[in-house]
């Protein structure tokens, strides 16, 4: 992916060029939104120094997806996410009329626990996957 790259406070990642960025800290909890032009696909990267169990955090936002989707299918994954092992739920759910996919991916370091939310509808170009995937895909800690 030819893009930028996000690389602050320990975090790194690559978004496409296009795409906007959001930071907002809350204490020990940091999150990076990142989201294409036309609002079809973004990614949330959430770091959060208490370093709570990820499994209990990728359960959680499973939890908080089901309350707002009452049809939504999921299916429990692991993934290696550069060396760490994250614990996840992969998405489909329909709104506003569209069907869309979600990846959910958490992993914990000696800093931090980093929550990886990547979410897009089947109305963007074919490529939006995979780029939401890609920019999950890259995440490092870099301290």
């Amino acid at each position: 992916m030819s893009g930028q790259t996000y690389d602050e406070d320990g975090l790194r990642f690559e978004y496409p060029h296009e795409w906007e960025l959001e930071v907002t800290d809350q204490g020990e909890v940091r999150t990076v939104a990142v989201q294409d032009p036309d609002g079809l696909g973004f990614a949330l990267i959430t770091t959060d120094e208490s370093r709570p169990d990820p499994a209990e955090v990728a359960d959680s936002a499973l939890d908080a997806m089901r309350e707002e989707y009452a049809d939504l299918e999921s299916t429990a994954t692991l993934e290696t996410i550069n060396d760490h092992a994250a614990t996840g739920h992969d998405l489909e759910f329909y709104a506003m009329d569209m069907t869309n996919a979600a990846m959910i991916r958490c992993f914990r370091t000696p800093r931090r626990t980093v929550l990886a939310f990547g979410q897009w509808s089947d109305l963007g170009p074919d490529e939006l996957a995979d780029l939401v995937r890609d920019v999950i895909r890259s995440i490092v800690e870099t301290e």
